[in-house]
């Protein structure tokens, strides 16, 4: 019990901040993550001890994600995900959300997972490990995404650096 409220402690802000990355929707993230920690601690019981919980934590927070994203995309127009925002947000937190939102849905599932790891700071190791991609491929397939945003921002008329 003691390992899994440390985990829930230490981790629990870094897997809200994907969640809501990936999905823009705080009460979806909430319900992911409650899942997540439901499985986590199912887990350690039945197994004892995870080796990287911090790992295995985010893997399970994006695999959940993008299960949650799946589903939308089956049964709610994408407007409405884009849209969604906290009701207490001031209007320059919704324009720049929605704007996020815009730009998020234009990468490809694995390219968002990515995008949202790398932004919350996990070491190329570590989104090799979460993702299950070879770790000499991280660092490449990062450059063409941060490439692919740029030309996204860019066309939405943001002013980029040269």
């Amino acid at each position: 019990m003691k390992n899994f409220e440390r985990a829930y402690y230490e981790h629990y802000r870094t897997l809200w901040a994907i969640a809501v990355k990936m999905l823009g929707d705080e009460p979806a993230a909430e319900d992911v993550l409650q899942d997540v920690f439901t499985a986590y601690y199912q887990q350690s019981r039945e197994d004892g001890r995870i080796r990287n919980p911090k790992s295995w934590l985010a893997r399970a927070t994006v695999h959940k994600c993008s299960d949650v994203i799946a589903y939308r995309s089956r049964y709610v127009e994408i407007e409405q995900v884009a849209n969604t925002v906290c009701e207490d947000d001031t209007l320059t937190k919704k324009l720049q959300l929605s704007d996020l939102q815009k730009i998020l849905a234009q990468l490809s599932d694995k390219e968002r997972q990515l995008a949202v790891l790398y932004s919350e700071g996990f070491s190329y190791r570590e989104i090799a490990d979460i993702t299950q991609m070879r770790f000499t491929s991280v660092g490449k397939t990062l450059s063409r995404i941060m490439n692919k945003l740029y030309d996204i921002l860019k066309s939405m008329n943001y002013e980029m650096p040269k």
